[in-house]
């Protein structure tokens, strides 16, 4: 309930002018979100080294899974360019405790994220490519969004071995994880941190570069 959504913020004199995306964020349903200088978004290969050990369901299979995205010295070097991100976060009903609790254990990256958080995780890439949208008609056109965790827009992609192009391309979008970003320290330097295997509600989280 937007009662319960955390206060506008503005973070380490990120520009206000960007602050009615703070606002767009929150119309559009994200439960958090903070304004935070570009050079506050960590970059670290371990995050992409995480993808692949222990390796990931959608490593070198998902279109918009690594490493088919952007590698990390690329996002690195991009990243420079930018002036100010923006962090969106959705928040699930479940929490972040022992899967076995849940009755989940053993199953896939995908299973898992689709049975336990595949709504929010949507959402949030429905947020982030509102965002993105927003910001590109208020003349910010090197506007680029990523969302959190595996895409689950399909019920299966297509693969990368199908030779297939991605079914909806306008609305997939890399995660964070993906091209490198420490989420967690990211978020942190937002002021909207994380909590891992935790009774909290978790946090999916994503981010819009501005510039």
């Amino acid at each position: 309930m937007a009662s319960e959504r955390k206060p506008l913020e503005v973070h380490r004199e990120a520009p206000a002018a960007f602050e009615f995306l703070v606002t767009k964020a929150l119309e559009f349903g994200a439960t958090a979100a903070a304004l935070l200088p570009a050079d506050q978004v960590v970059v670290d290969e371990r995050v992409r080294l995480k993808c692949a050990v222990p390796v990931c369901q959608g490593y070198g299979r998902y279109l918009h899974c690594p490493p088919n995205t952007m590698s990390v010295k690329e996002f690195r070097k991009t990243l420079e360019r930018y002036s100010v991100a923006l962090l969106v976060q959705v928040e699930s009903p479940r929490d972040s405790r022992d899967l076995d609790e849940a009755g989940l254990a053993g199953k896939n990256a995908v299973e898992l994220e689709e049975q336990l958080h595949g709504d929010p995780n949507r959402m949030l890439g429905r947020i982030i490519n509102s965002l993105e949208a927003e910001a590109f008609k208020a003349g910010y056109y090197y506007a680029a969004g990523f969302a959190g965790g595996i895409c689950l827009l399909c019920p299966e992609c297509v693969g990368v071995a199908s030779g297939k192009p991605c079914r909806r391309p306008f609305e997939a979008r890399p995660s964070m994880e993906g091209v490198g970003i420490d989420v967690f320290k990211t978020a942190a330097n937002a002021g909207l941190p994380i909590a891992l295997s935790s009774e909290e509600p978790v946090r999916w989280t994503g981010l819009v570069l501005i510039d």
